[in-house]
């Protein structure tokens, strides 16, 4: 038997087309799986990859063909679902998923899906795949590369990661950082796994290969968090009114290596929030670096509330890793998985 690859549609730019075929600038809308695949006759049955590599695809699409940005925690929980039921009949799979939201399930799905030994590739495109420059085709196909490693012959990359404009990123690590250039993610505080040029370059001593063997699926996640960014001059009463009495986590976007005003005010609502069994988290507002409490005093007393540093986790991770932790465990198991690096989310 030849290498199989699962493929999952869920919407994006990718598969969009403007709503009146007769007005190339109406308003784009999803399209189905059919409608994408007039553009890439590769993948047909009897197609490139069939004939010379062997290679059979099985296509899959969402119910509701979506842009990424009307996704929420449900559409993560239904994607990791699928692959579970589908994990040991294929050796790699891609999910096509529009960029808005892609580094937020990438996230999700790392944490989700645990014990990993074989690709889950997300990707997509910033055009879509009918305009003549797109650039689907490509990350389409450097998708197919990594998904179907045994075909060509490739090492495996048993993780959740992001294939976009040549480049493959661990998936929780990966930011969207532009809407318009090709290019599309960073991985700001880690470096890519996979380099497709005109020859593909492996990274495998910076894959995460977890001591799991076998897929594990921890699907519970607890949408009762809320994040914010700090600004110069925030009433520290603005996160009273923003913590709700049902709340059970916190991420708080800080300057720098994890600094935050240090007035009383400012105190005092972070220590209310922790003495209402709320778990608080700081991360750093820059693209590259760590929060590190206690390197500057304005950061010492809130460690000592019992602040967790999100270290050098990107936002999308952290507000999955958050959602995953409280959604799993309890107590005290809280705090020490969330500093925990658990799928190489963390340095």
């Amino acid at each position: 038997m030849g290498t199989r690859i699962f493929i999952l549609y869920t919407g994006g730019t990718i598969g969009m087309a403007p709503s009146d075929p007769a007005n190339p600038n109406s308003p784009l809308e999803p399209k189905d799986w059919s409608y994408l695949q007039q553009f890439m006759p590769s993948i047909r049955e009897n197609g490139y990859f069939s004939k010379t590599r062997g290679i059979e695809f099985t296509y899959h699409s969402l119910d509701l063909i979506l842009d990424s940005s009307q996704f929420n925690t449900e559409h993560w929980i239904t994607m990791a679902g699928i692959i579970r039921n589908n994990y040991d009949d294929y050796d790699g799979f891609i999910i096509i998923h529009g960029t808005d939201t892609m580094a937020y399930t990438a996230s999700a799905l790392s944490f989700m899906l645990l014990g990993l030994s074989k690709p889950i590739v997300l990707t997509g495109s910033q055009l879509p795949i009918f305009h003549p420059r797109t650039d689907a085709v490509t990350n389409l196909g450097n998708a197919i590369h990594i998904a179907g490693h045994k075909a060509f012959d490739m090492p495996v990359l048993p993780e959740v990661s992001i294939c976009f404009e040549d480049r493959v990123y661990r998936g929780n690590r990966t930011i969207k950082f532009s809407t318009n250039d090709f290019k599309g993610f960073a991985s700001p505080n880690y470096p890519p796994l996979v380099e497709l040029e005109e020859s593909i370059r492996f990274f495998p001593q910076l894959y995460n290969r977890p001591a799991e063997s076998d897929l594990q699926i921890m699907n519970s996640l607890d949408t009762r968090v809320i994040s914010i960014s700090l600004f110069p001059g925030m009433r520290a009463e603005s996160i009273s009114r923003l913590v709700g009495d049902d709340t059970k986590g916190l991420i708080i976007h800080t300057f720098g290596a994890g600094n935050v005003p240090c007035t009383p005010e400012f105190i005092r609502a972070i220590e209310e929030v922790r003495n209402n069994g709320i778990t608080v988290m700081f991360i750093t507002q820059c693209y590259n670096g760590s929060v590190e409490l206690g390197k500057y005093k304005s950061s010492q007393v809130f460690r000592e509330l019992g602040v967790v540093s999100g270290g050098d986790m990107t936002n999308e991770a952290a507000l999955a890793k958050m959602m995953w932790v409280l959604g799993n465990f309890r107590g005290d198991e809280i705090s020490k998985k969330l500093l925990e690096n658990v799928v190489g989310e963390r340095s």
